[in-house]
């Protein structure tokens, strides 16, 4: 059994890819760089000049995922080449450092992959389906091996932790009707809002909350996002809630601020694809439409 999981809370501080390449590469003997060296220190400059060239230095800096193995799992080229396989297949446009740790109780492999695609500059994202395939990936090749992968297990979204009973009490009183709960209101204004608009922008975030009730504090020199929702819809006095304090209530990865920057650059980045393969149709058209007048008027029509 093994066991395959992202890291969660990368850098998003300019040139952050360092430290997470400098430990992974430091505290290993077998290290791999698909699409750039195989020498940590190196392997940072490629990240960085593949940011410059798409001019896109700020923002999350890279992607961390591991893959661990059992106790009695002592193969180190066997590990690599199961991450190998599968960085190939699953980052395939991006470039991907990999390090085997044999430091602790079990075999692990590293995978460090950059923000920025070397191919197009496209920004690296994760949902929770691109775990769920990366998940069938591999399995795919565990499977070819012998060894049953796994995601490493947790909480479902939405399920609900409190570090008071004052506080469960008060959404279980939601949740019965018996009485509002501004944190959950809150949440479920949070959540419909992310899933039904297309958000390309932290402006277009904060319209669309207090279209629905709720101010979005949200600097960028700040740490902290808060929520407030507005006076005349609060049920209590407590009515302003921190972003990281729904994300740890509600376990929703999604709920962090820059989980939200990576989505709304990814919708961005989709829906300007999308006009420019209608642009691209639309041009199509203008020439089959110019060729079949040319036609016509070949043929004396």
């Amino acid at each position: 059994m093994a066991v395959f999981k992202a890291i969660k809370n990368p850098s998003t501080k300019k040139g952050g890819a360092k430290s997470a390449l400098d430990y992974v590469g430091k505290k290993s003997d077998l290290t791999l760089g698909l699409n750039c060296s195989s020498d940590s220190e190196v392997a940072f400059q490629e990240f960085e000049e593949t940011k410059e060239q798409f001019n896109k230095l700020e923002g999350r800096q890279y992607k961390h995922y591991v893959l661990s193995f059992e106790k009695d799992f002592n193969d180190s080229e066997l590990a690599l080449e199961m991450s190998k396989t599968f960085c190939e297949k699953a980052f395939e446009e991006y470039e991907v450092f990999l390090a085997v740790h044999d430091d602790k109780d079990n075999l692990h492999c590293h995978m460090v992959v950059n923000s920025v695609s070397f191919v197009n500059g496209k920004k690296h994202t994760q949902s929770m389906k691109d775990l769920d395939k990366y998940k069938e990936f591999i399995n795919e090749i565990g499977l070819e091996h012998g060894i049953e992968i796994t995601r490493k297990l947790g909480k479902e979204i939405g399920e609900v932790t409190t570090d008071t009973k004052e506080k469960r009490r008060a959404i279980e009183n939601h949740f019965n009707g018996e009485k509002r709960s501004d944190i959950v209101n809150t949440y479920i204004i949070l959540t419909k809002v992310l899933e039904n608009e297309k958000i390309k922008s932290i402006d277009e975030f904060k319209e669309k909350m207090n279209k629905e009730g709720i101010i979005v504090d949200w600097q960028p020199q700040r740490k902290h996002i808060t929520l407030e929702v507005k006076e005349e819809f609060a049920s209590s006095q407590k009515r302003k809630f921190r972003l990281s304090n729904l994300n740890k209530t509600f376990n929703d990865p999604r709920l962090t601020k820059e989980n939200l920057e990576f989505g709304f650059e990814y919708t961005k980045q989709v829906e300007q694809e999308k006009q420019k393969e209608k642009e691209r149709q639309q041009e199509i058209e203008k020439r089959r439409e110019r060729q079949r007048e040319r036609d016509d008027f070949d043929l004396g029509f």
